[in-house]
């Protein structure tokens, strides 16, 4: 029971990495960022001469971009530069999935992606998954200047709510007591203040629907936000309609100054 309890065992709940190895996709570049001392995290780059806009990704809590490349590949197909990092863990990168190497890797990350081709310059969308989009709230707060819009799909307000979703009845009451919130998605969310596209399903059964009303409700720096309601299972948008993700996409950038609701 105390091992149940552990933080660290809510810790690992977190992360489901697929650790095989990543093979580089035809029209991406692998590239190799470095943190902490020894460690590093793989990243693909889809470069673009003339981009519509340069997109960094963060994906959810399980496979690698064994899988996730494909995302970053039907953006890439329709003129977007993508920019796309595996966590501690999974796939080619090192060390272990924790909430600490998770956060000092992506923030690596980050200070990469600005130095890449085409990115000064251009529109930059932070996107996130699931868990990628908890973080994504998390990196906009850390790097306020940097990114021109954020998109999250299936995302959560906190690690102790998702927590509660995840274990049984009998400990319901667990993650409130063991389960520290490493990101407060729903205080850190209000200071953002651009243009903000927040994706759920109401049959999502991973993430609640609440959990996105709670992330729209609390993003009061900006009114430039829409909830989009989707039908389907978790992250569920891009798989059942990507044209008319991709129209979404398309105004979330177009402009800073109106109003995308």
């Amino acid at each position: 029971m105390i091992a149940l309890l552990s933080s660290c065992a809510f810790n690992n709940m977190f992360y489901h990495p697929d650790t095989a190895t990543v093979n580089t996709p035809p029209d991406a570049v692998s590239q190799y960022i470095k943190y902490g001392k020894t460690d590093s995290i793989h990243a693909l780059f889809y470069e673009q001469k003339a981009p519509t806009a340069s997109i960094f990704i963060l994906h959810g809590n399980a496979g690698s971009l064994t899988s996730w490349s494909e995302v970053a590949d039907l953006f890439y197909q329709a003129n977007y530069q993508v920019f796309i990092i595996d966590y501690p863990g999974f796939g080619n990168s090192t060390n272990k999935a924790k909430h600490k190497t998770v956060f000092e890797s992506t923030q690596k990350a980050v200070e990469h992606f600005k130095t890449l081709p085409g990115v000064n310059g251009g529109k930059k969308l932070l996107m996130g998954f699931s868990l990628g989009g908890n973080l994504a709230i998390k990196v906009g707060y850390d790097n306020p200047d940097l990114f021109d819009a954020m998109l999250i799909e299936g995302a959560f307000e906190s690690h102790k709510t998702v927590g509660v979703k995840q274990v049984t009845r009998p400990l319901k009451f667990a993650p409130f007591l063991f389960v520290k919130d490493a990101i407060k998605g729903k205080k850190l969310i209000a200071s953002w203040n651009k243009p903000l596209l927040i994706v759920h399903s109401k049959q999502d059964a991973v993430c609640d629907y609440k959990m996105g009303e709670t992330l729209y409700e609390s993003a009061i720096g900006t009114n430039q936000k829409e909830l989009w309601t989707i039908k389907g299972p978790h992250l569920a948008g891009l798989g059942l309609n990507f044209d008319h993700y991709l129209e979404k996409v398309h105004d979330l950038i177009a402009t800073d100054e109106s109003n995308i609701e």
